[in-house]
């Protein structure tokens, strides 16, 4: 039975909630910098209320166009992003890293395109497959190789962050769709070997590395960046410095309106504030689980499961970071941090999640896959 004409009103209720906390956020965070640098308090907070405005325009066409559109598209648009992901490393690299193209006066991160379309080329094409997602070639050959290409081109980024969110999107897809336990061990053992061996052997965040090591005996032992960040949620307390009153962002914490948000958050919000973010987090997550359940094909399981737990991982890897839990990742608080790439393509996924809640009453006969594992 097919209801196509409610969307999951908690899960909209949830992310307007993280969307506008997120533009008020900015704008406390980056007043001072961006006084400093452009003359106006009010430049990253306008920016990101443009990127809002238009998130939220996408968020409502993609609730109102069928999901199953993109489904054909999924192959050719892996493509282009995979293309995109080569064409940003010629491009000159921002703060050390070569992570953005530049439209003129915006710029496009194409890892996080990336992550959806692999979402969407990935329940595609197990749900077209399912038959064989218990055969060891079928698991290894045609995901482990994309997976490898994509990792090899975010890592000459660099970018850490994407590399571990995207291989617990592929495993958790993976997982969920039905292969076999023994099977993702033996993906994960040689993205851990990848890991360890660009780490200790290459130099690669070495430094990010040895200051993380250090900062589980003591955190303010870690990088200046740790130390900082949980200096900041510390003298929140239980509610807060108060809106605007915070003293990080005074040049102590970098990127306190990007990848630190949520520590400036907890500095003037407290823990109360905080909590409150990571329960409609938990919100979010919840109801699209629920979606990914109830959805009337394995196609729409896959894709709502994919994009749930992709954004589940994001908040879980960025608050890490935050409170000094893991080393320095450069990924973004989604919905939160400053940044359309994220906000807008975190934001489209949304509204095909709402798509999928729209057309979900109860399973369809069929649905074959996801019985028992969400």
């Amino acid at each position: 039975m097919i209801d196509r004409s409610r969307p999951d009103y908690l899960l909209l209720l949830s992310v307007l909630i993280l969307i506008a906390t997120g533009v008020v956020m900015v704008y406390s965070a980056s007043a001072i910098l961006a006084l400093e640098k452009f003359g106006s308090t009010t430049f990253f907070a306008k920016r990101q209320a443009i990127w809002a405005i238009i998130s939220l325009s996408l968020v409502l066409v993609l609730t109102r166009i069928d999901y199953h559109k993109f489904e054909k598209l999924s192959p050719l648009v892996l493509l282009v992003s995979l293309s995109l992901l080569v064409v940003v490393l010629f491009v000159p690299s921002t703060r050390g890293a070569s992570r953005w193209i530049k439209f003129g006066p915006a710029t496009f991160q194409p890892s996080e395109l990336f992550k959806y379309v692999l979402i969407l080329f990935m329940a595609h094409s197990l749900s077209k497959r399912k038959g064989k997602i218990k055969e060891l070639r079928f698991v290894l050959l045609p995901y482990f190789v994309i997976l490898g290409i994509a990792l090899l081109l975010i890592i000459r980024q660099p970018h850490l962050g994407a590399v571990l969110l995207l291989s617990a999107v592929v495993l958790g897809m993976l997982f969920v769709a039905g292969a076999k336990i023994r099977h993702l061990l033996l993906i994960i053992a040689p993205l851990v070997l990848g890991v360890f061996i660009l780490v200790f052997f290459a130099g690669y965040k070495k430094g990010r590395v040895d200051y993380y090591v250090k900062s589980l005996k003591d955190p303010l032992e870690g990088s200046y960046q740790m130390k900082q960040s949980v200096l900041a949620l510390s003298s929140g307390e239980i509610l807060g410095v108060g809106p605007g009153e915070g003293k990080a962002k005074l040049f102590f914490l970098p990127e306190p309106h990007t990848d630190f948000i949520f520590a400036t958050t907890g500095e003037e919000l407290g823990f109360v504030g905080a909590s409150t973010i990571l329960i409609l987090f938990f919100l979010l997550t919840a109801r699209g689980m629920s979606i990914a359940r109830r959805a009337s094909d394995d196609f729409g399981y896959l894709l709502a499961f994919g994009i749930t737990f992709s954004i589940f991982v994001g908040v879980l890897i960025n608050a890490g970071v935050v409170v000094g839990l893991l080393p320095t990742t450069g990924l973004p608080m989604p919905f939160l941090s400053y940044g359309g790439s994220s906000l807008v393509f975190s934001a489209g996924a949304i509204g095909i999640l709402l798509n999928i809640s729209r057309q979900t009453k109860y399973v369809s006969s069929h649905r074959t896959l996801g019985k028992t594992r969400i």
